[in-house]
């Protein structure tokens, strides 16, 4: 591609001999392909320093460049401007401290890869649900997965990070250092830099670090089981160790609804608290104790890379059985187009403990207490369906805010965020967004880390 030659032979001069610059034959297949960037260069820092001369070199050329390590979001806003794109996987190390129970991490360290560093030190720390994205991609927009109910958001448990500005200066950061900015990461992240270091927080593991989880399949549910199935869900009362999964699926068999419970400690007390979902008589009942480094390994096969999945998610306050009735037809009505099968993901977790944080975070009170998080998926190959999709989404969206929730509030999940929700939905009120604006002007007035938020 042009310019290729001149950008590389000019940029690796600066970097460490360890560092890799590849063409087009270097991109890194994204979850989501249907806003993936196709850049003029690829480039695989291996040292800190790597990124900030990355950084200076696409500003001082008038590149526009584009951070990647698991590539999971599904929202890349101008993906088609993209010049350069810096793939942090190489940079993975974990460092454990034992006696302190903390963790420093590197920006290209993947979920599984941190799971497996903590479990073999008979420590935990709250990470997505999905082995291949990126630790610090996940945290940095709030942080949801098994351990919520114990420990809070991965935000929460964000001690110090490393960030290279619009500029390409390293700037370390702290609750003592650059408070606003320190404020503005924990939910906008990649709106103000690249993270390359962070130092968070680890806990000893709890029975022996086995915790039980289990697949229920119900296929073809008719609307009588499709209601229970949903009241079971909203009837259980969430302990701290609990969390549920629950995804409206088209399988060869049927459609059908997958529940994945999951309790952290054993067997006969994870029977007795599922005990209403459980009673359901599912077609296909699999539970099992799971080892801490397997907590995630049943979401591997939809974490799969690749196709086109322009997502959207939402924060609800209840499961509507009418509501989602209506969207399960939704769901046939769009695979009719030529789709695969589209998805719709629930998710729910305990909220009292991260509701017990003090509001020091651009993540606003009011999601953090979000009684659901939901995702639409649409999953297909052929770009000729974008528009469909598009407007399967939104229609989606539209029965969640107006059914499922208070149409007038709604909120939503950062990370899980559509192309054009509104500031106020994922940040919190105007007063908040008005701070978040304030503080972008000054460490990124140009907008250059715009790709995922838009904050003009």
């Amino acid at each position: 591609m042009h310019n290729f030659e001149k950008y590389s032979n000019e940029l690796k001069v600066r970097l460490s001999e360890t560092a890799r610059i590849a063409g087009i034959e270097g991109r890194v297949i994204r979850w989501d392909e249907s806003t993936a960037p196709n850049p003029v260069m690829n480039v695989f820092p291996c040292t800190e320093s790597d990124v900030v001369e990355t950084v200076k070199y696409c500003r001082e050329n008038g590149l526009k460049c584009f951070v990647q390590n698991g590539g999971h979001n599904w929202r890349v806003r101008n993906h088609k401007t993209i010049d350069v794109v810096i793939h942090l996987r190489a940079m993975n190390k974990v460092s454990i401290n034992e006696e302190n129970q903390t963790v420093v991490i590197g920006g290209g360290i993947l979920v599984g890869g941190l799971i497996e560093a903590v479990t073999a030190k008979k420590l935990e720390v709250v990470t997505g649900g999905c082995n291949t994205v990126g630790v610090l991609g996940n945290l940095l927009h709030g942080g949801l997965g098994r351990y919520t109910g114990k420990y809070g958001l991965g935000l929460d448990n964000l001690l110090s990070a490393n960030l290279v500005d619009a500029t390409g200066k390293l700037h370390h950061l702290d609750k003592t250092t650059n408070p606003d900015l320190w404020w503005a990461i924990r939910g906008a992240g990649s709106s103000f830099g690249i993270v390359t270091e962070a130092t968070i927080k680890a806990h000893p593991q709890s029975n022996d670090g086995l915790s039980w989880s289990c697949t229920l399949i119900f296929t073809n549910p008719d609307v009588s089981k499709f209601q229970a199935i949903f009241k079971a869900i909203e009837d259980t009362e969430m302990e701290d160790i609990m969390s549920l999964q629950c995804s409206l699926v088209h399988l060869p068999a049927g459609p059908s609804i997958i529940a994945v419970p999951w309790y952290y400690g054993p067997e006969d007390k994870a029977e007795k608290v599922w005990k209403q979902l459980l009673d359901i008589e599912p077609t296909v009942k699999e539970a099992k104790m799971l080892p801490a480094n397997k907590l995630n390994d049943v979401n591997d096969a939809s974490c799969a890379m690749g196709g086109r999945k322009p997502s959207l998610g939402m924060g609800i306050e209840r499961l509507d059985s009418a509501a989602f009735l209506e969207i399960w037809n939704l769901m046939t009505e769009f695979s009719k187009t030529g789709a695969g099968g589209p998805a719709i993901l629930i998710e729910r977790f305990p909220k009292a403990k991260t509701l017990s944080f003090a509001d020091d975070t651009v993540f606003p009170p009011s999601n953090r207490g979000i009684g659901y998080e939901v995702v639409c998926f649409p999953i297909y190959q052929d770009a000729a369906l974008d528009d469909k999709a598009k407007d399967f989404v939104q229609t989606v969206r539209n029965i969640w805010v107006q059914q499922c929730g208070d149409p007038k509030k709604p909120s939503c999940y950062g990370a899980c965020a559509g192309f054009d929700e509104p500031l106020e939905t994922m940040f919190g009120d105007a007063e908040r967004v008005k701070k978040l604006m304030t503080i972008k002007r000054k460490w990124d007035p140009e907008n250059y880390w715009g790709a995922l938020f838009d904050l003009p």
